[in-house]
């Protein structure tokens, strides 16, 4: 390599000293050694990210070129350091544009998928406060990751042996379902949860979370039945014979109510068999007990028993995704 080197540097002098004798056949030869040059003396310098942007330049301008090999493999080790260094620097502006150059070479890269969908959920869509800036990214790379996971790929440097497809799967499920909720579009959300607790059923955290964020909206649409059923005509709720627009109302109010106890009924249970969700816990419990008295007049504590036999199923193995 330190051969190589002082070649490249001998040409780039002989250019310099020798410009106005050049002829148009040399041009590309000292062009490319003097590119090669401005690589080595960043690379000599430890500038790694200037070292990384003249090797790319090279690779693009010479991709026949007598280094191109060399730097090529240089680029995607020094890619990967750089990689790093943003993650642990949280900049996930460096870590998006970085990856970016590597998947337009390999829109496949499972790897980077996974990694750049994992840091974007880490960093900032479960971050506190959440950041959605980057959203619109984090989907993009969490449908690809899916797709190419369900194809049966699997990340490259991984142990396949080792590789929990199903954990990779919930949790990149789970950031469409979070991206899809802050979206207001809410059948996306409530698929995308459901999606995520069937792929990794027995991940408690995971199961939790998409069961309180599928009650929040099965309960809002509840809300919004009631006030729709509140805002029609006293004569049409008071008829003997409802309306139309009375049952429809009705109807809506019930099954959103339902939905909403038997998710945050298990969500209630598995949290309390893992401890977790303290004072979020306590709040969706009230929430729950007047939605249950709702339906249930006449037994408005059934719901504690409902809690405890999800809490029981948790306690003793049960998958806490699966149906009671």
């Amino acid at each position: 390599m330190r051969a190589r080197w002082i070649t490249g540097v001998l040409a780039a002098a002989l250019f310099v000293a020798g410009a106005g004798r050049a002829t148009a056949q040399d041009e590309p030869a000292l062009e490319e050694a003097a590119a090669y040059g401005a690589w080595y003396q960043a690379n000599e310098a430890k500038d790694v990210a200037k070292a990384y942007e003249l090797a790319r330049e090279y690779v693009q301008k010479f991709p026949k070129g007598q280094y191109a090999e060399f730097l090529t493999k240089w680029v995607a080790g020094a890619r990967g350091a750089l990689f790093n260094q943003a993650l642990q620097k949280k900049d996930m502006a460096a870590m998006l544009k970085l990856g970016q150059e590597r998947l337009a070479e390999d829109p496949d890269d499972l790897a980077y998928l996974v990694s750049l969908a994992l840091n974007l959920r880490r960093y900032e869509l479960f971050a506190s406060p959440a950041n959605f800036t980057h959203a619109a990214e984090a989907a993009d790379f969490s449908k690809r990751a899916i797709a190419l996971i369900e194809a049966g790929k699997v990340p490259g440097g991984a142990d396949p042996a080792k590789w929990n497809k199903n954990d990779a799967l919930g949790w990149l499920h789970q950031n469409l379902a979070a991206i899809a909720y802050k979206d207001e579009k809410k059948d996306d959300a409530l698929a995308a949860f459901q999606k995520s607790t069937e792929a990794d059923k027995d991940n408690a955290g995971l199961v939790a979370y998409n069961l309180l964020y599928a009650g929040f909206i099965h309960k809002d649409r509840y809300d919004a039945a009631v006030k729709q059923y509140q805002e029609l005509p006293e004569a049409d709720r008071q008829a003997a014979e409802p309306t139309e627009a009375a049952k429809a109302a009705v109807e809506e109010a019930n099954r959103h109510a339902d939905a909403a106890i038997e998710s945050w009924a298990r969500f209630a249970g598995l949290a309390e068999a893992q401890g977790t969700y303290g004072e979020t816990r306590e709040r969706i419990a009230r929430a729950l007990a007047g939605l249950w008295a709702y339906r249930n007049p006449e037994d408005p504590e059934g719901y504690l028993k409902l809690i405890e036999q999800h809490k029981a199923g948790a306690t003793a193995g049960a998958a806490p995704g699966a149906a009671p």
